[in-house]
C-alpha cells in the first residue's frame, strides 16, 4: 500500500471520511496524551485502524499535524463569521469576531488544548514556518479589517497594529478562561470580551 498525495479534489468520499476519523483521532490523542507522545501507534489505537493507514493517508506526522492545524482553525474562522446574517457594520463584525471565538473555544475545550499543545511544542522548522504564516495572514487580515472600519468612520483612529495585538492576546488567553469558568458563565464571557473590544475600537462606552 503506497502513501497517497492527491489533491482534495482527487480523493473519493471514503478517503475524506477516514482521513476526517484520523484527524478526529489524533486531536483526541494529543488533548489527552501531549503532542510529544501522539504517535501513529496511539492515534490508530483510537480510530480503531493500523498505524500504516494513517501512513497511507498523511505520509509523516507533520503532515497529519498540518492537517489538524487546519481543521481546527477553519472551524475557528466559521465561527468568528457569525452565521449567515448580513453584518450592520464593522463594529457587529469585531463583536462577531470575538463571541464568535469565545464560543467555539467554550464548545470545543478538546480541540483548544490539542492546538496549544502542538503551538507550544516544538516542532519541525518547516511546521513552524507554516504556523507563523497563518499567524501573519490572520494578523494581516485583522489589521485590514481595522483599517477599513476606520476609513468607513466607525472606527476612532487608534493603530490597528496595537489593536491587533491586544484582541489577539485576549483571543489566545479564553481557552484557558472560559475552561475554569462554569458553562452558564461562557456566553456573559463572551459578551464581555465583546463589549470591551467595540468600546475601545469605536471610542463610546
Amino acid at each position: 500500500m503506497q502513501p497517497v498525495d492527491r489533491t482534495d479534489g482527487d480523493r473519493s468520499f471514503i478517503e475524506d471520511a477516514r482521513r476526517r476519523q484520523i484527524v478526529t483521532a489524533a486531536i483526541a490523542a494529543i488533548a489527552e496524551e501531549g503532542y510529544s507522545r501522539a504517535s501513529f501507534v496511539r492515534i490508530a489505537a483510537r480510530a480503531s485502524i493500523s498505524p500504516g493507514l494513517i501512513t497511507y493517508h498523511f505520509k509523516t506526522k507533520e503532515n497529519l499535524i498540518r492537517e489538524v492545524l487546519g481543521h481546527i482553525d477553519a472551524r475557528l474562522d466559521r465561527a468568528m463569521e457569525g452565521g449567515p446574517e448580513p453584518l450592520e457594520g464593522f463594529e457587529d463584525g469585531l463583536r462577531r469576531i470575538v463571541t464568535g471565538h469565545v464560543t467555539y473555544c467554550a464548545s470545543h475545550p478538546q480541540e483548544m488544548v490539542a492546538r496549544r499543545e502542538v503551538l507550544s511544542a516544538a516542532l519541525p522548522p518547516a511546521l513552524q514556518e507554516h504556523v507563523a504564516r497563518g499567524d501573519e495572514a490572520g494578523r494581516a487580515e485583522l489589521v485590514g479589517f481595522l483599517t477599513e472600519g476606520q476609513r468607513h468612520g466607525e472606527f476612532r483612529p487608534f493603530d490597528p497594529e496595537v489593536f491587533t495585538d491586544a484582541l489577539f492576546a485576549a483571543l489566545s488567553s479564553a481557552p484557558r478562561s472560559v475552561a475554569r469558568r462554569p458553562a452558564e458563565e461562557h456566553g456573559a464571557y463572551a459578551r464581555e470580551m465583546a463589549d470591551l473590544f467595540a468600546e475601545a475600537a469605536t471610542g463610546r462606552g
